[in-house]
């Protein structure tokens, strides 16, 4: 079948009749949601990998460890309610613009907004606060940017955009690093560059592929019990569901874990100074990009060639653990890089294919759509594990009186990811 004669039937599950969009503009929808996630994730790598740890030490060098988890702790209530949500609120919208596109524009005015904002902030609870804000405006975005995947795409094709998507994930964590990297010591520049992006990306996606007006679809009326009860997914029902929600949030646990304190890996555990440090991590993020360009850009396509998923992510697993092992054998800044490497090769074979399988193991709702809430609950796999890293790093450091108990955490969960996606049967 010729890509230009993809069936236009509903999608199963959604009683809107929505019919996936022609390929021409599929591909163009890719290109511009590759774009909307660099912009995401270059607020939070940017944010969370240099910005915040900076603002952080600068309040209270002594105590940035255990205060930067705190900052980062509070940003986990964002991530508990914020994505699920505007997910839901946004299958329900009824509107000119669409259901995703009012979300998609408010997310981006309060991230821009209060992003701008965080550096005239003076105390730890102000920070924390503020990043708080960020973090509902990132959120409402991503839940409304992830549900146009199974509106607007058939199975068939979301390998390719799951990998589109990925890649861009990947060159927001090294534009973010970059960005906030190069201009941390030129007061606002950083967070004005970054709020710019969301803005500037944003406004553009939702102008060339404008969504559907979605005034004529039935109106769910539910009460706040209904509203509610709709965010359980129930495991006995749905064990696919439930898998890959812990399959994704052991990945991305043992992804992050490390991650969240690079900046303080470099100067304490590799023994780079402070303005050396800031550097040296735009340059990881540069070595990172380009692992996972070369593993990403055929991933997601090969997928949807060979119609399977879950290779692929046993694969990324093991490579990702080998990557974690490499600083505790060599802690170098050749060493370093080697691990950046190997984590990007595994890291962009994983979210080239992640969210595909997400997309393929949603539970049926009879009559309603809920694409935007229930791939929301499944971003919480992504976003909780990022919130409760920190924490759970700062523990680990403490306990054990250095950093390379991250790197053999890293390694435990990203093979435990690998196990945890194996009882899945709705793909192979």
């Amino acid at each position: 079948m010729a890509t230009s004669e993809i069936p236009t039937t509903a999608l199963p599950g959604d009683p809107t009749g929505a019919a996936p969009a022609p390929a021409p503009r599929m591909r163009r929808m890719s290109t511009g949601l590759l774009l909307v996630y660099v912009a995401i994730l270059a607020v939070n790598s940017g944010g969370n990998g240099i910005l915040l740890p900076n603002i952080v030490a600068g309040i209270d060098e002594a105590g940035k460890i255990g205060n930067l988890a705190i900052v980062t702790t509070v940003a986990f209530i964002a991530n508990i309610f914020a994505q699920p949500i505007a997910g839901a609120l946004s299958d329900s919208t009824r509107s000119r613009f669409g259901r995703r596109t009012p979300w998609m524009v408010g997310g981006a005015l309060l991230t821009s907004g209060f992003l701008v904002g965080l550096p005239m902030a003076q105390s730890v609870l102000t920070v924390a606060l503020v990043w708080l804000v960020v973090q509902v405006g990132v959120n409402a975005l991503q839940a409304a940017a992830t549900a146009i995947v199974p509106d607007r795409y058939p199975a068939a094709r979301r390998g390719g955009v799951s990998a589109m998507i990925g890649v861009g994930i990947t060159i927001g964590n090294a534009v973010g690093v970059a960005v906030a990297g190069s201009t941390a010591t030129q007061g606002s520049l950083p967070y004005v560059v970054l709020a710019g992006l969301v803005l500037v990306v944003v406004g553009v996606f939702v102008l060339v592929n404008r969504d559907e007006p979605s005034t004529h679809l039935p109106r769910e009326r539910t009460g706040a019990r209904e509203f509610l009860r709709g965010f359980w997914v129930s495991p006995r029902q749905h064990p696919d569901f439930a898998w890959a929600f812990a399959s994704r949030f052991l990945m991305v646990i043992g992804f992050y874990g490390a991650q969240t304190y690079g900046l303080y890996i470099l100067r304490d555990y590799i023994g780079l100074g402070d303005e050396e440090s800031n550097s040296f991590a735009a340059t990881m993020g540069v070595v990172l990009l380009v692992g996972v360009l070369v593993s990403a850009s055929g991933s997601g396509w090969l997928s949807d060639r060979v119609g399977r998923r879950k290779p692929f992510i046993v694969w990324s697993s093991v490579v990702m653990a080998v990557a974690l092992a490499v600083p505790l054998v060599m802690p170098t800044t050749t060493g370093i890089l080697v691990y950046a490497f190997l984590l990007g090769l595994g890291f962009g074979t994983y979210i080239s294919i992640d969210l595909a399988l997400m997309t393929e193991v949603l539970p049926a709702r009879p009559g309603s759509s809920s694409a935007g809430r229930d791939l929301a609950i499944l971003g919480l796999a992504t976003t909780l594990p990022q919130a409760m890293s920190p924490s759970i790093a700062a523990g680990l450091v403490t306990l054990t009186g250095g950093y390379p108990v991250l790197f053999v955490s890293g390694i435990v969960f990203v093979m435990l990811g690998a196990i945890a996606i194996r009882p899945v049967k709705a793909v192979r």
